[in-house]
C-alpha cells in the first residue's frame, strides 16, 4: 500500500499554503499519530516533504480526513478509502468512481443485513422451542437449531 519511493521535497510555494501534520491535526480533529499512520499506509497518496523532512499536506487534506472518517463509518476499509481519495484527487469525473464504490458497499451491506435477519429468525424459532430432552442430543433447543441451520446452507459453511 505505502510507496517505497521518496516523496518529493517542497522548497516553498507562495500560492499553496501546505500544512504540517500538527496543523492538520488541529484543523481536522484527528491526532498526529493517526495522521502518520494513514500517511504511511498511503491513504493520502504521495505527500511532499519540507526541506527538514516534515510531511506536508495540502489544504484539502482537511476534507480528506472528513471523507476518511465518513467512509470508515460507512464500513469502508482503508484500502477502499484510499481508492476513493485517489479518485477525488486524480479523476476528471470522480463521481462515477464514488457512485460505484458506494453502490458496491450498499450491496455488500444489504447482503449482510439479509443474512443477519435470517439468523435472527433462526434464533427466534429456536428459542421458541420448549425445553426438554426428547431428542437424541438431550436438548430440544439444539435439535431445533440444527434443523434451522440446515435450511440455511449458505450460512453454515466456513466464514471469513
Amino acid at each position: 500500500m505505502a510507496t517505497v519511493l521518496d516523496p518529493p521535497t517542497v522548497t516553498s510555494s507562495p500560492s499553496i499554503r501546505m500544512l504540517k501534520i500538527g496543523q492538520l491535526a488541529s484543523r481536522s480533529g484527528i491526532t498526529a499519530r493517526n495522521l502518520r499512520f494513514y500517511a504511511d499506509a498511503g491513504v493520502f497518496g504521495e505527500l511532499p516533504r519540507s526541506p527538514k523532512g516534515y510531511r506536508l499536506f495540502p489544504p484539502e487534506a482537511v476534507q480528506w480526513v472528513r471523507i476518511l472518517r465518513a467512509a470508515q463509518a460507512a464500513g469502508f476499509t482503508l484500502e477502499e478509502v484510499q481508492e476513493l481519495l485517489r479518485a477525488l484527487r486524480q479523476d476528471r469525473a470522480p463521481c462515477e468512481h464514488v457512485r460505484e464504490a458506494l453502490g458496491g458497499k450498499l450491496s455488500t451491506l444489504e447482503i449482510k443485513l439479509a443474512e443477519t435477519r435470517l439468523l435472527v429468525d433462526m434464533l427466534r424459532i429456536t428459542l421458541g422451542t420448549p425445553d426438554g430432552q426428547s431428542s437424541e442430543l438431550g436438548c430440544n433447543l439444539m435439535e431445533t437449531l440444527l434443523a434451522e441451520a440446515a435450511r440455511l446452507p449458505a450460512l453454515v459453511g466456513p466464514r471469513a
